[in-house]
């Protein structure tokens, strides 16, 4: 799978998944302290496959990549507060927001793109 759209869109998946997992299969070792770190981690790396996949493409923005991050962390929230043990939190989004931002400056950077 060579394609850097499809890696992104199976990391999208792939967050959907683990957000599905009820709270009680979680690992222990995820405890709320690394909680905001493992959000910002995660989403940098869906900002960093997100900006590889469309940087070429014409219309291209990373504001439009930001804002997808944005919306894409409301819905993984929402989705979390139907699943059993999972609570939705306005943090967490913020948290994924801002994994966003350093994973699409992260791509600019390796791509050499300025900002």
């Amino acid at each position: 799978m060579k394609e850097p759209k499809n890696h992104f869109y199976l990391f999208l998946i792939l967050i959907l998944i683990g957000s599905s997992i009820p709270g009680d299969s979680v690992p222990s070792f995820v405890s709320l302290s690394w909680d905001k770190l493992l959000h910002v981690l995660e989403y940098s790396f869906l900002g960093f496959l997100g900006y590889r996949a469309f940087y070429k493409d014409s219309k291209f923005s990373i504001y439009y990549l930001i804002i997808f991050g944005l919306f894409f962390g409301i819905l993984d929230e929402t989705l979390q507060s139907f699943i059993p043990g999972r609570f939705p939190s306005h943090y967490d989004v913020i948290a994924d927001v801002i994994g966003v931002i350093c994973g699409v400056s992260t791509g600019a950077s390796i791509y050499k793109d300025p900002i």
